[in-house]
């Protein structure tokens, strides 16, 4: 019990140390560096093979849930 005391005690210790020095970061809008532009990466792709992906699965649960269900009433 004298362990996990001192590990939570520890970490509210850190939590604290850390929040006194964080400094805010002030954005005045001045950079020597071009704007952002993001690059294409697919991810829109992978949303739309996941949701794909998720919609067979199901599907082929509910099928063999419903063979399951259907071979017991007939046998």
């Amino acid at each position: 019990m004298n362990k996990k005391k001192n590990f939570f005690l520890v970490s509210i210790l850190a939590i604290g140390i850390l929040t006194i020095f964080n400094t805010p970061v002030l954005a005045d809008g001045y950079s020597p560096y071009q704007p952002h532009i993001p690059e294409e990466t697919g991810l829109v792709d992978g949303m739309i093979f996941n949701i794909v992906a998720v919609i067979s699965y199901l599907s082929g649960i509910a099928s063999i849930g419903l063979a399951k269900f259907l071979s017991s009433k007939i046998g």
